[in-house]
């Protein structure tokens, strides 16, 4: 009805089926004609005729086509069925009478089968088809099945365009179809006999339109039998259609379009002149599914992350798929028919080989391997294509079936994707060292991708061989319930398991290399490892599962038979309490007291709960703070104006400090006071629930010193293996002893005042590898926005001794500052100081620049039910109020002295103020607007956060490029100095564009503009006082809403240390 009602609002005149189930739903065509519409298709009465199959088989038979042997009618009981069974001689098959698509059968050797079947196939037929009626056939083991393309022209006229083998099957589904039958064409005068039958039935029922005519065919014989006819356009047309050079579809619209006309149909002198003689080539289709081999073809749902086609003048792909695309468990796993033409058999299977070969698609599992294997196969080769071929073929998956996937196992490689930025993490693994080492032991790269295994590791049978290693913390690992040795080589043999339990020491992390990585794996941005809170790369974006499929290599080099073990005393120590070397920055003093500063040093820190890859909590004393706010950067002292995050640093979020690892945020608006080093990251990512940590600061050159040591070790491992020296010149990691810095620094290295144009620059180190350049006084300034952009501009366009091919690895600009990260090992810190103070003098007075923009225009809702949702989630699992609480918005606007209606009008450009979160979200819907300090951030795609939830928008990111406006090397939308303007719109309103935007159908309004910064330091030179008064309400009202903050972060952190939390009440609450 729907479909109906659709098709009249948008005035078609004819509706065409496809080959779905509707295709063959005689009442669904009697109702389209009823609406004046034509059906595309045959008529009702034809579909009725042949889709109960014992009355088709009659038909056939009164057309002189011949018939399986069989029942007479249908079989109504038990008893019956066997009788019937005995009769015809073993193996015979149970039919649904209403069947189709290989569903509703049931092949039986013996009574017993037969009793066993009986009410399945009734039961199959009454739920699928709802029609319970079923009848029986000969079966026929040794025998093809090959079916006959008709058309006709609903007056009693028709012609037939040659045969299709479709003998290879499985579960009775079509897998590879070929155009002409190999058989036929090893027997030439079977297709005028298999043609001419099938255009006889197609005439004696006056059937319209295309249809097809299916027969076994027995392989010793060459005898052939009706089996049914589809009264529909047929999924393998295509290879037709190739061979014959005709377009079944066109000819379906040109009767269909007669039909309206009143003439019935085509001419029979029209469809006659249309007869075509002998097939021009070869042809073959295979069927690309969504399917797991290793677990019996079951449908496999999930995001395709590539999807990439081996195309030529000589293939076909019909498919409704792209890079992008999820797969849903709700329809049917089809992806795409391939097609491959050519002037011969061998030519068609080569070329079909190679399609089938090289095409790609990385995701869930496919079925693209299995079909090559087929065409590979000597039997099909040779044209032995029966019925009964998959029966005997012999396939398996080169790849790991994850039988569980442990706690947290995630795909890894090294170094992940440092330059990527835009707010998306690095990436890789949490212990780059133990990584590297494995992939040493099994004879890869050092950087290759494998699987990062968390506290308690996964179970995989491996379909085929491969050499494995597994180094890192302690845990207990087995192959076949035999226990093996971490830190060596293993040979994995097809079907054995590998079990990897959990940690049995100090420690939460292991890695497990295999030769030749994971290629099936997609690559984003040049890496395969994932980030699973912001849902990219990796499998499908997340941790494994039970029931996931990864291939591996298809060969395992003789050379690496011989196993290879990292000597006991080369392991590196897993404790439970880590001493981290840390750097000063690049924000302490002036934000912390001095106090503060010792006491972060001078903890013992416990690590929470909530240490993951994202972030690591620590437990301890809350910091003083030199500040009493944040100022434009938020109401907190932890506040300040965005920048980008230094990897390894501690981020005080409110007043709880988290260090960041390689999957933490790629920037934010909160101070980071001290940064652990590079050479300490794997000893950073080991760390887990429960240890304790102690920071210990070095100066710039020792942290340099310990870093090569570790590269060292690493290079030196390499050379033992690769070159078979051996280890014992090799000197362990020692971290007995810290290096005790004479002088350890301070986390601004340099500072630039401010002079006429050149606004005050300071140079804040991150670590040893990066630094933080940032302009003025810590208040917004377009003027300093201009500058970082012209920085940034300058660095990328550079082909100096200091540039991207030679140390700079990445920056990330935000508001007033520049983060550099760079190879502190390539480029000495005060060299890329001397740099960036050269440039600056060349970028000279930008207060007149014109910089080119675009003005967007987008949607925004107010108060939706998704932001709801994912306060009540804050609420009840991390904090149950606060001054921001239930209501984000209302907050906001008192925050600002306004009332809501007045924060609405965001849209005429008033600055406003909001403190963040404390502590932050964990979670964030996609296209979320909010405001933290005097930012406003737009969440692109679900993932943590700490701004104040305050309306949803489309969101400016398509992770895998698929959507109009972006591609897979340029994800994102916006650009710096890109402007954003909003409407407000209802929730219908807004759920109608979001879901085109997810379809792939939603266009961007946007236009070009240039952005004068002449004209905005005009207007605010103009604005000064007014300014001015906002700022005092602004203070006026900030100052309440901190007193109440006050209040209640006292009341939860008191009720939560007595353990007193009343997350039963956030129903209440939220109220």
């Amino acid at each position: 009805d729907d479909i109906i009602r659709i098709a009249k609002e948008h005035n078609a005149n004819a509706i065409i089926p496809g080959y779905g189930f509707l295709s063959e739903n005689a009442d669904f065509a009697k109702s389209v004609a009823a609406a004046g519409m034509a059906w595309v298709g045959p008529s009702p009465e034809n579909i009725e005729s042949f889709g109960i199959k014992h009355t088709a088989r009659n038909l056939a038979a009164k057309a002189g086509v011949p018939i399986v042997p069989g029942t007479d009618g249908l079989i109504n009981t038990e008893e019956d069925a066997v009788t019937e069974s005995v009769r015809l001689g073993f193996p015979v098959m149970l039919k649904a009478t209403a069947g189709g698509g290989g569903m509703g059968l049931a092949t039986c050797s013996n009574v017993d089968e037969v009793k066993a079947s009986f009410a399945t196939v009734r039961s199959r037929g009454e739920t699928l088809f709802k029609n319970a009626g079923v009848f029986m056939e000969r079966f026929y083991p040794d025998s093809h099945h090959i079916e006959v393309q008709v058309f006709g022209n609903g007056l009693g006229d028709a012609i037939h365009f040659g045969e299709r083998e479709c003998s290879i099957q499985r579960r009775h589904q079509k897998v590879i179809e070929e155009c002409p039958s190999p058989f036929v064409t090893k027997h030439p005068q079977l297709r005028e006999k298999l043609c001419s039958a099938a255009v006889r039935l197609a005439e004696s029922i006056k059937y319209g339109s295309a249809g097809t005519i299916e027969y076994l065919v027995d392989d010793k014989s060459g005898d052939f039998f009706f089996l049914e006819m589809n009264t529909r356009l047929q999924v393998e047309h295509g290879i037709t259609e190739l061979c014959y050079g005709v377009d079944l579809v066109e000819l379906m619209l040109r009767q269909a379009d007669a039909e309206l006309r009143g003439e019935g149909g085509l001419s029979a002198l029209a469809l006659q002149s249309m007869q075509p003689g002998d097939p021009n080539g070869f042809a073959i289709e295979a069927r690309v599914y969504a399917e797991n081999p290793a677990r019996d073809y079951a449908p496999s749902p999930g995001t395709l992350q590539i999807v990439e086609w081996k195309e030529s003048a000589y293939t076909r792909i019909d498919t409704w798929i792209r890079t992008g695309t999820v797969i849903s468990s709700h329809y049917d796993p089809l992806l795409a028919k391939l097609m491959y033409h050519s002037q011969s058999r061998y030519g068609a299977i080569e070329g079909m080989y190679e399609v089938l070969s090289e095409s790609r698609i990385s995701g869930p599992p496919t079925n693209l391997d299995f079909l090559a294997a087929i065409l590979d196969e000597a039997g099909f080769r040779e044209g032995n294509t029966m019925t009964k071929f998959l029966t005997k073929f012999d396939y398996s998956p080169q790849a790991i079936d994850v039988l569980s996937a442990g706690a947290y196992t995630t795909v890894q490689d090294y170094p992940g994707r440092p330059t990527m930025g835009r707010g998306f993490p690095h990436a890789g693994p949490m212990d780059p060292l133990a990584f590297q080492i494995a992939n040493l032991l099994v004879g890869n790269p050092v950087g290759t991708e494998g699987l990062e295994i968390t506290l308690d590791g996964p179970e995989l049978l491996f379909r085929g061989p491969a050499v494995v290693a597994i180094c890192g913390a302690p845990m207990k690992i087995n192959v076949d319930g035999v226990e093996v040795s971490m830190w060596k080589s293993l040979h994995i043999k097809a079907g054995q398991k590998l079990k990897i339990g959990k940690t049995t020491g100090g420690g939460c992390r292991s890695y497990l290399a295999l030769y030749g990585g994971l290629p099936s794996v997609a690559e984003w941005f040049g890496s395969k490892a994932t980030s699973p809170g912001v849902g990219v790369g990796g499998y499908q974006g997340r941790a494994l599962a039970a029931g996931d499929l990864l291939a591996i290599s298809k060969r395992v080099p003789d050379h690496l038979t011989s196993p290879l073990t990292v000597p006991e005393r080369l392991v590196p120590e897993y404790t439970n309490h880590w001493d981290l070397m840390t750097m000063a920055g690049p924000y302490d003093e002036g934000f912390l007291l001095d106090e503060d500063v010792k006491m972060m040093y001078e903890t013992k820190w416990q690590i929470s709960h909530n240490a993951a890859r994202g972030g690591i909590r620590l437990i301890g004393p809350k910091p003083k703070w030199a500040r009493a706010d944040g100022g434009e950067g938020g109401a907190h002292p932890s506040n300040v104006p965005e920048y980008g995050y230094p990897v390894g640093t501690l981020n005080w979020t409110g007043d709880d400090p988290c260090i960041f690892p390689v999957d933490c945020p790629d920037f934010g608006g909160f101070v980071s006071s001290t940064t652990i080093v590079k050479a300490d990251y794997w000893r950073l990512g080991q760390m887990k629930a429960g240890d304790t940590m102690q920071y210990r600061p070095v100066s710039f050159k020792d942290a340099l010193t310990k870093r090569k040591q570790v590269n060292k070790f690493i290079e030196d491992t390499q050379k033992a293996i690769v070159d078979g020296t051996g280890f014992d010149q090799i000197q362990p990691l020692d971290y007995s002893t810290l290096p005790k810095s004479e002088d350890i620094g301070k986390a601004i290295i340099h500072q630039i005042e401010a002079n006429g144009s050149q606004p005050k620059t300071v140079y804040r180190q991150g670590g040893d590898d990066y630094l933080l350049v940032e302009y003025g006084e810590g208040s917004f300034d377009l003027n300093h926005r201009c500058r970082v952009t012209a920085l940034t501009k300058r660095l990328r366009g550079s082909f100096e001794d200091i540039s991207f091919s030679k140390g700079l690895v990445n920056t990330v600009g935000c508001c007033n500052t520049l983060l550099i990260y760079y190879d502190g090992l390539q480029i000495p810190q005060q060299t890329l100081v001397d740099h960036l103070t050269h440039l600056e003098t060349e970028l000279g007075d930008l207060s007149r620049a014109k910089v080119p923009s675009r003005l967007f225009k987008l949607p925004i809702l107010f108060g939706s039910p998704r932001e709801t949702a994912a306060i009540k989630r804050y609420m009840e699992t991390q904090r149950p109020y606060a001054s921001y609480l239930p209501d984000n918005m209302e907050f906001v606007a008192k925050n600002n002295g306004l009332e809501k209606q007045g924060l609405k009008n965001i849209l005429l450009n008033q600055r406003l103020i909001a403190v963040s979160m404390n502590p932050s979200r964990v979670f964030t819907p996609a296209g979320q607007v909010s405001w933290g300090g005097s930012c406003m951030a737009l969440y692109n795609v679900e993932s943590p956060g700490g701004y104040q939830l305050t309306g949803l928008t489309i969101p400016g990111v398509d992770i895998l490029g698929s959507k109009p406006g972006y591609s897979l090397s340029r994800p994102w939308l916006f650009e710096d100095f890109d402007q954003l303007t909003f409407h407000e719109v209802d929730e219908e309103e807004y759920e109608r564009q979001l879901k085109l935007f997810e379809s792939g159908r939603y266009e961007y309004e946007w236009e070009e503009v240039v952005f004068d910064m002449e004209e905005h330091n005009r207007l605010l030179e103009a604005t000064r006082e007014e300014v001015k008064e906002v700022r005092r309400r602004q203070g006026e009202a900030q100052t309440k809403m901190l007193e109440l903050e006050d209040e209640l972060l006292t009341k939860w952190t008191r009720e939560k240390a007595e353990g007193k939390i009343p997350v039963d009440q956030v129903e209440e609450l939220l109220k």
